[in-house]
């Protein structure tokens, strides 16, 4: 969609459908800058303008958070006024903007309406600067209409709206602007993740995976190189051999690099994403019912390479790397196997007691990968446990690591873009509990217990405890049975404007 920013009057601007942010007072919707911009609102002859009034009475239209009233209205240019209730001024946050921007857009899909304008609230109506309801807005909008179903045959109209429009004065058109590109880099992030995470598993195999990196590389002027068999052997990667050896697709490990500083003491950051383009459980086979959303398994990768666009559009001034393992996890005659042991890049012994805790095989040879060039910090993001998942539901990621600043960072950075993190413990009882008998570690803790503590535990032994690192378990968040605010069903996209906050906090 293509944003732009202007001062012409709402009433007179050209468009399909003008959206007025309205705030409630008093239990009811405040209608006056409505009014006062629109002439008063009274009924005129001829039947050009209702009575705004009396319309939003019968409706019964009380301004609530994300509702929307439509009115026709013939003597605006538009012909259409769409009211978006915002709730009350002062309980406005970030996200609340984002869900209205998101409620207008499908109102505005809905009514066909390909040019929308939207009425920028007056300075010092919320808590916000313009930069911030510039960038929050657009957020909501381009994630609330994310493309699904790209795989559907059949004729395809232009999808609506093409082009939204801000209305503000002049003097506000600077900070809109740069609300809008901060936007455009944010939402390229997560929308180029939810692609990859609805791409059925046929067409996203390991090699597909590795070939979308090198695509986002030459856009972004990143850097790529795939590994492939013979380099994973070479460098002892068990962890990544071993969860891919039952599939006839090969595993890859893919690594992107960004260069935004030439200075020597840039910030150098790690991000490690979870590539595991289908995962049946192995031999330790998963239930059949629901096993269709395991092509979402690797989300984390999703997540960090959208994140990587996205840093690369902001131009941030950090020098990222990008590690991805890829892996396909199925059942087969050369498969890994219950209580076989395999050697792992950093030359650590583990016993497989269970092939569906493949996750944390292959991102142990990922972190050590990545800690090779001691980077100043390293985030892993995966859809690793489905504990996390009972302990925190489907709107929190867990968030466990060593370092209070780079935990404190992404909290943050959650808050800011409601992809909300949970600290949760890391303790040395519970890298006791991965300890193994016949090896140096196993991947099960022991029991039901505590799963997604022991799974992040397993990880910390593969990264050197002088490297600030957090591990982010993202199962609940990753992906949505059913249309929310803001997404549509399937792969959220969740991490990526997460990490690009995240790194943007940390460089200042």
């Amino acid at each position: 969609m293509r944003w732009t920013v202007t001062s012409t009057h709402p009433g007179a601007a050209p468009g399909d459908l003008l959206v007025y942010p309205v705030f409630r007072k008093d239990q009811a919707a405040d209608l006056r800058p409505l009014l006062a911009d629109l002439g008063g609102g009274k009924a005129k002859r001829g039947g050009g303008r209702p009575d705004l009034k009396a319309v939003v009475a019968r409706a019964g239209f009380t301004a609530k958070a994300e509702s929307t009233l439509a009115v026709h209205c013939e003597d605006l240019k538009a012909g259409w006024v769409l009211l978006v209730g915002m709730g009350p001024a002062a309980e406005v946050g970030l996200e609340g903007i984002r869900k209205a921007a998101g409620a207008a857009a499908k109102q505005g899909r809905s009514m066909d309406a390909a040019r929308i304008l939207v009425a920028v609230p007056g300075a010092g109506d919320i808590n916000f600067d313009d930069q911030t309801f510039g960038r929050s807005w657009a957020e909501g909008a381009e994630l609330a209409l994310s493309p699904v179903g790209e795989l559907k045959t059949g004729p395809r109209s232009a999808p609506k709206p093409t082009s939204w429009s801000l209305i503000a004065g002049t003097g506000r058109h600077r900070d809109l602007r740069a609300g809008l590109a901060e936007a455009r880099a944010l939402t390229a992030g997560t929308l180029f993740a939810r692609r990859l995470v609805n791409l059925p598993p046929n067409h996203l195999t390991p090699a597909d995976l590795a070939a979308h990196a090198r695509r986002l590389a030459r856009a972004e002027g990143m850097s790529c190189r795939v590994l492939g068999v013979p380099e994973l052997k070479k460098l002892k990667m068990g962890g990544i051999l071993g969860v891919g050896q039952g599939s006839v697709n090969p595993p890859r490990l893919i690594v992107l690099e960004y260069k935004g500083s030439r200075r020597k003491n840039a910030l150098r950051i790690a991000l490690v994403g979870k590539g595991v383009t289908f995962d049946s459980g192995g031999i330790s086979l998963k239930p059949g019912q629901g096993m269709e959303e395991m092509k979402c398994d690797m989300a984390g990768a999703a997540g960090v390479m959208g994140a990587a666009l996205t840093i690369a559009r902001l131009q941030l001034p950090v020098n990222l790397q990008v590690v991805v393992p890829a892996a396909e996890n199925m059942p087969d005659g050369r498969a890994v196997k219950p209580a076989d042991v395999i050697t792992m890049a950093s030359g650590k012994t583990v016993e497989v007691l269970n092939t569906d805790a493949e996750g944390r095989l292959i991102l142990a040879d990922a972190l050590w990968y990545a800690g090779r060039s001691k980077p100043d910090h390293v985030i892993d993001m995966a859809t690793l446990t489905g504990a996390c998942v009972v302990a925190l539901g489907k709107h929190f990621a867990g968030m466990l690591g060593n370092s209070g600043e780079l935990m404190d960072a992404i909290k943050q950075a959650g808050g800011e873009t409601f992809e909300r993190v949970w600290p949760l413990p890391l303790v040395d009882e519970h890298k006791e509990m991965m300890k193994g008998t016949w090896s140096d570690l196993q991947n099960l803790g022991g029991g039901r217990e505590g799963g997604a503590l022991t799974a992040a535990a397993f990880l910390a032994a593969f990264v050197d405890d002088k490297t600030s690192w957090s591990h982010l378990d993202i199962a609940g968040p990753a992906y949505s049975t059913s249309d929310s605010a803001t997404s549509p069903k399937g792969g959220t996209g969740f991490g990526a404007r997460l990490l690009a906050r995240t790194v943007q906090i940390l460089v200042g």
